[in-house]
């Protein structure tokens, strides 16, 4: 059964869609709060809990069931291969494309980034362009800049061309 709830983070309110295999669903949206006195089984608990270690701590590895059913063959290469990129570094489409054995899939790599169903768990905010720009994020790009410096990446390259 599919579970829904909201958290609220430093930059802005989060909707959590859930299973009971784990996450599949988590996006920002445009909410004045998050839903009062909400009633949180198990995985619920944690998956705020850890939402609440990360925003705390930008180096905290989130730990959490993910339930990736969405999405294409190719889509779910590109998705798990950003599961691999460590809070604090960033990559290029290229390099996705590269380390997925598609190295000419650098647009496609892109656009499988942008239909993340798991925003933060799944980092697609780690991808910056081929020329060190923060290009595309669909949670709004300064909340991508916010999540990079909140995890030190930006710190790490001042190469990173902010806008």
């Amino acid at each position: 059964m599919l579970q829904k709830i909201y958290f609220q983070s430093p930059i802005g309110i989060i909707e959590i869609q859930y299973t009971e295999k784990g996450v599949n669903s988590l996006q920002f949206v445009n909410r004045e709060t998050a839903t009062e006195n909400q009633t949180l089984d198990f995985l619920g608990f944690k998956i705020t809990s850890e939402l609440e270690k990360f925003f705390e701590n930008g180096a905290y590895q989130m730990d959490l069931p993910l339930d990736m059913t969405a999405g294409t063959e190719f889509q779910q290469k590109v998705w798990k291969a950003l599961l691999e990129i460590p809070a604090g570094e960033t990559k290029s489409y290229r390099d996705i494309a590269e380390q997925i054995g598609q190295s000419q899939a650098s647009q496609a790599v892109g656009n499988a980034n942008g239909q993340n169903p798991i925003l933060l768990v799944v980092p697609c905010h780690r991808i910056i362009g081929s020329n060190n720009a923060l290009v595309g994020y669909r949670g709004e790009l300064w909340r991508k800049k916010w999540l990079l410096e909140h995890e030190g990446a930006l710190q790490k390259s001042n190469q990173i061309n902010l806008f």
